[in-house]
């Protein structure tokens, strides 16, 4: 068998017994390397594979150092979006109670209004005075939305007719009390006075009022001999 000897200057050394794997001699290479422009750019890869390599090096493990503490966050990632989504939950859920109570107030904001308004005309009205007719009325540049209403009545004495204007005046659901008109009318062989008073709803101060529950009421007017007619 013929063998050819791609190393000039060294020496073959017989192989025995298997396959051997001989490293080829460095300083030979560099020998019959003649060009400096190629030894260079070896020099440049050996120096950039000895400073890239312990660079990647450390990159790696502090890449699987940080896999830990990249498992927690992201645990806490979906912790924190549950709880997020059930806060979103609750604020919906917030909202809808809020739109339906701002309709129930907007309903019954003036369910009593008139109620309030019958109760403080009567507790006003003074004795040897009546009424003939009480109608709500349209106000003349009232922009506030509460209602106005017209009081139309008689009396068989003006100071009466004077004192259930201040009695108006005074309660805390009626504002702008004015007089419209006076007059005299004969009934039954007496005269009487004829009177007609303008007047509008106002919303009462809390601290002027005492609140009672519906339930209380009740039992106090049936203690009373009152109570709901049947």
């Amino acid at each position: 068998m013929i063998e050819i000897n791609l190393l000039p200057g060294a020496k073959r050394k017989r192989g025995g017994a298997g396959l051997k794997l001989a490293l080829p001699d460095m300083k030979v290479l560099l020998g019959s390397v003649k060009d400096p422009w190629l030894i260079a750019c070896i020099l440049a890869w050996v120096l950039a594979l000895g400073v890239v390599t312990p660079l990647w090096m450390k990159g790696r493990g502090q890449v699987a150092a940080l896999g830990p503490r990249l498992e927690a966050a992201q645990r806490e990632q979906r912790r924190y979006a549950a709880l997020v989504a059930r806060k979103t939950q609750f604020e919906r859920a917030r909202d809808s109670l809020i739109t339906q109570i701002d309709v129930i107030k907007s309903i019954d904001k003036d369910r009593y209004v008139w109620p309030h308004i019958l109760d403080a005309v009567t507790k006003a009205l003074p004795p040897y005075t009546w009424l003939d007719n009480l109608q709500s009325r349209a106000a003349d540049a009232d922009t506030s939305g509460l209602p106005s209403f017209q009081i139309s009545g008689k009396t068989v004495d003006m100071q009466a007719f004077t004192r259930f204007l201040r009695n108006l005046e005074e309660s805390p659901f009626i504002q702008s009390v004015a007089p419209v008109s006076t007059g005299l009318v004969s009934e039954q062989g007496r005269d009487v006075t004829t009177f007609v008073i303008n007047a509008r709803y106002q919303v009462p101060d809390s601290t002027l009022l005492t609140w009672q529950s519906l339930a209380a009421s009740v039992v106090e007017g049936v203690r009373s001999g009152g109570g709901a007619r049947r």
